[in-house]
């Protein structure tokens, strides 16, 4: 019993020390160490520079590229490798580690391997525990979690700072912010009766749509759209087809992930009773190099696209392919034309 005791005392003193002075509370002092508050609220000291940085989810690669930190990725989630414009931006991204993925599971022990400088993680299943597990090896490891314009901000900005030396930070608020102004200075005399409502189809399926509390709700609103399921709340949530025809929305907006023969169903007759669908109303998430609707600072860009889409009598003199190559070129240094893509937004109806 007494043995027990002390064993549980150890474990309790361990994750209290762990919870209060941040994963590097266990392990030598650093002379050139700083202190971050990540987004979940943990505090994390960062040892020195950080040379080595590997990332577990989409978004927090695209965070990193845009910040200019591509050279420091020695690991990177599977998704990133197959990302067109993660291995536009970064050629070598085919020869960097990759360690599994959020959905199917990150290989912890390959990423233990590679010896990081910093880790960045999601916030959902188990990266809060692996951060963990990270901080017992002496492991920096910070949670972002960018699920609204802000938060995506803060992420760069937690990310910057942990990194410590130069980054891409103020030039890609710049752009954020410089796109999130234009869009609301259009659109602040929209009188309220000519507000479009709109629905957002996730990757899971054309009667599966995100809440209030995702991004995608922050898209639609931005862009002056009445998002139809912006009372729900959690993640992906699955509906009926009676509740979207109660809905009946304006317009629909499929993830760009969403398989084709799942988008298929459009044509299906019982669905002609949405006034989106009747009116082909409906647009695929662009675009063909990495997707607008996974949060990252290209997901402005989503609002803007929609904006001129819906409302184009607001943004007649905007020509949205010199923004969108500005945005690219500024964050990536290369402009969407000159990576190849497309905003690949149409949807095919078959006749």
């Amino acid at each position: 019993m007494a043995q027990k005791i002390r064993v549980w005392t150890g474990v309790l003193l361990l994750t209290l020390l762990i919870h209060v002075f941040g994963p590097n509370a266990i392990g030598k002092e650093h002379p050139n160490s700083r202190m971050v508050m990540d987004q979940a609220g943990r505090q994390v000291v960062i040892p020195g520079v950080v040379n080595k940085i590997v990332t577990t989810f989409k978004p927090a690669t695209l965070c990193v590229l845009s910040l200019g930190l591509a050279p420091k990725l020695i690991g990177v989630d599977t998704s990133s490798k197959r990302d067109r414009l993660s291995k536009t931006v970064f050629p070598k991204i085919n020869q960097v580690t990759g360690i599994g993925n959020k959905s199917m599971g990150i290989n912890f022990e390959t990423l233990v391997s590679l010896e990081p400088d910093l880790v960045i993680l999601y916030s959902q299943k188990d990266g809060l525990q692996m951060a963990n597990r990270l901080a017992i090896l002496n492991i920096p490891a910070i949670v972002i979690l960018p699920e609204s314009f802000q938060t995506i901000q803060l992420s760069l900005e937690l990310i910057a700072r942990a990194v410590g030396g130069e980054t891409n930070i103020l030039a890609v608020e710049q752009q954020m912010d410089n796109l999130l102004h234009l869009i609301r200075e259009r659109l602040k005399d929209l009188p309220q009766e000519k507000r479009k409502t709109g629905y957002f189809a996730s990757s899971r399926g054309m009667f599966s749509t995100t809440t209030g509390n995702m991004l995608q709700h922050e898209i639609f609103t931005t862009a002056g759209i009445e998002n139809v399921s912006g009372e729900l709340t959690g993640y992906f949530q699955d509906i009926s087809p009676e509740q979207l025809f109660r809905w009946n929305p304006d317009l629909m907006v499929l993830s760009r992930h969403m398989k084709r023969s799942e988008a298929a169903r459009l044509s299906n007759k019982a669905l002609s009773r949405v006034t989106a669908i009747s009116t082909r109303q409906v647009f695929r998430c662009p675009s063909s190099l990495s997707p607008w609707d996974f949060p990252s600072p290209l997901s402005v860009l989503a609002s803007l696209w929609l904006a001129k889409r819906v409302y184009p009598d607001y943004f007649f003199d905007i020509d949205l392919l010199d923004k969108i190559n500005e945005f690219h070129r500024v964050l990536f240094g290369k402009t969407m034309d000159e990576m190849g893509g497309s905003l690949d937004d149409t949807i095919q109806w078959e006749r």
